[in-house]
């Protein structure tokens, strides 16, 4: 069985296999994706895809999509109802508020793990708040550990060793546990 992933690059996919993986408790579920490069193909063509991720063998779907400056209930609105006709037996529509490296921000012990250090970061208590979550992580890691963020490289790294826990104070991933829960159920 398969989870398809409809995002806006390859990272923000790597960062959602490894903590759905982490949610799952499982390796044993593949993931197939498409990706649009930004978020207006991603709207454009989220139907089709989504169409096409089930048709493929992937019963359970997900669409991120950053918020940008876009109104959330709007933009929730307009992709499930993109997806609702691909006919899946589950599927969320996860809305980070700027980025999905605020997501990341939740743990430092993550972060740490990620660069091989010991010292965990210090990190803001609302990661959800910050104008620019990804430029924030880039200035910790450079100030913290004289060390270059790549987000393409890094961001699979620290999603890897994330405490899914911390998550739970993020409103915009909430959505995604009752997802997790909802495969484990279908799994048996």
């Amino acid at each position: 069985m398969n989870i398809g992933i409809i995002a806006e690059d390859d990272s923000d996919v790597a960062v959602l296999r490894e903590v759905t993986l982490t949610l799952l408790k499982t390796r044993a579920i593949g993931f197939k994706k498409f990706v649009g490069g930004g978020c207006g193909k991603l709207r454009r063509k989220c139907g089709a895809w989504a169409s096409n991720l089930v048709q493929r063998e992937c019963p359970w779907l997900v669409v991120v999509h950053d918020l940008d400056i876009h109104d959330e209930s709007e933009l929730r609105t307009q992709l499930e109802a993109s997806i609702a006709p691909a006919g899946s037996s589950a599927s969320v529509v996860l809305i980070p508020k700027r980025e999905i490296e605020a997501w990341l921000l939740y743990d430092g012990k993550a972060i740490a793990a990620a660069f091989r250090e010991r010292q965990p970061p210090q990190l803001p208590g609302n990661p959800e708040a910050l104008i620019d979550p990804k430029k924030y992580l880039r200035d910790l890691i450079r100030r913290k550990y004289r060390k270059e963020y790549i987000y393409t490289i890094y961001n699979a790294h620290i999603a890897k060793h994330i405490n899914t826990s911390t998550l739970r104070r993020s409103r915009s991933f909430a959505p995604h546990f009752g997802f997790a829960v909802a495969i484990k159920t279908m799994l048996g």
